[in-house]
């Protein structure tokens, strides 16, 4: 017997044993372990089989004023009562971004009833604070259940922490490096300082008495923090965001970007004309790429008022009914056209 035939045979005695243990732990480990580790898998398999839009949303979706809401109903249920011509199904999950709803919609089966889906964008998690969050390895360790592979591989990937498991101190090391190096610019806009770092490090509110209002100081700093960032074309969230595109049209999939709304009317009180001015020339960027892409783009930036956001006191996409409503109907308006 010649080594090559030898070798073959060994190759194939070897992939037929990872079949094997591919099959025994597909059916009796896999599904515990799915259900613990990528929860939104099997909830998008079942909405595949009964919805013909599917809501891809975060913590906005679902968060309400637990002290005056009346009205509970997240975005998606909100959207869905306008909508009866459709079934409306949502994935949501807190603090989910693009890299994480990518892997999802690559997920959709052709042959699901899905026809349109609409994607959260939550201009935040383009900024450093979001991009290095001490929550990301938490997310991409979820990501990799969502990908398309054997079950058995996708186990060991994670047994062997083989995805961006980078440690929370790496994380803000890589955050604080971007706060301290990149210096805002932008045609047409001053920047009182260059800086995150030395537009935070500034005085802010001195009262009379020589000392600084540090509730409104801490919260001025939270927007510079959230929203000090220039969108450019290298940005990881717009890479994920250009392949949801791709892989919309390659799927015959009408996208819908919601872009969240954001307070503009706190960040311009409490820090400035500039800041609320880049919060919206980010969103002309986001707007004019995606729209040219041929992508419904449903701007709702400055939908909500400063009032009907549920956290005063910080920076999120948490609004009240009201807010969740304008929101939804703004979506509504795009079935429309």
């Amino acid at each position: 017997m010649s080594n090559i035939i030898k070798i073959a045979i060994r190759i194939i005695a070897l992939a037929s044993i990872v079949w094997g243990f591919n099959v025994v732990f597909t059916k009796f480990f896999w599904p515990a372990e799915l259900a613990k580790e990528g929860p939104e898998l099997n909830k998008l398999i079942r909405l595949g089989d009964s919805c013909d839009v599917i809501y891809f949303g975060e913590s906005s979706n679902i968060s309400y004023d637990p002290v005056n809401d009346t009205n509970q109903l997240s975005i998606s249920a909100i959207l869905a009562q306008h909508l009866p011509n459709h079934i409306v199904g949502d994935i949501t999950h807190q603090a989910y971004h693009a890299g994480i709803y990518l892997p999802l919609v690559k997920r959709i089966d052709l042959s699901s009833k899905v026809k349109t889906i609409i994607v959260t964008l939550n201009l935040r998690t383009l900024g450093q604070a979001c991009i290095h969050s001490g929550l990301e390895t938490a997310l991409q360790k979820q990501a990799l259940y969502y990908a398309n592979q054997a079950p058995i591989l996708i186990h060991l990937q994670a047994a062997l922490n083989n995805y961006d498991h980078i440690t929370a101190y790496e994380r803000d090391h890589a955050m604080w490096k971007q706060w301290v190096g990149d210096t805002l610019k932008v045609k047409g806009l001053h920047f009182p300082y260059p800086t995150i770092k030395t537009w935070c490090e500034q005085e802010k509110f001195v009262q009379p008495n020589g000392q600084e209002n540090m509730e409104k100081r801490t919260l001025a700093d939270h927007y510079i923090k959230a929203y000090a960032f220039v969108i450019k074309n290298n940005n990881p969230r717009i890479k994920d965001l250009d392949e949801i595109v791709k892989i919309c049209k390659a799927k015959n999939l009408t996208l819908i970007f919601n872009l969240l709304a954001e307070n503009t009317e706190y960040a311009d009180s409490l820090v400035g004309h500039s800041l609320a001015q880049l919060i919206r020339i980010n969103r002309d960027f986001l707007v004019n790429r995606y729209s040219a892409k041929g992508v419904k783009v449903v701007d709702n930036l400055e939908a909500v008022k400063g009032q009907w956001f549920t956290d005063q006191n910080w920076t999120t996409e948490h609004y009240n009914y009201e807010g969740r409503k304008r929101i939804a109907l703004n979506i509504c308006h795009v079935f429309a056209e």
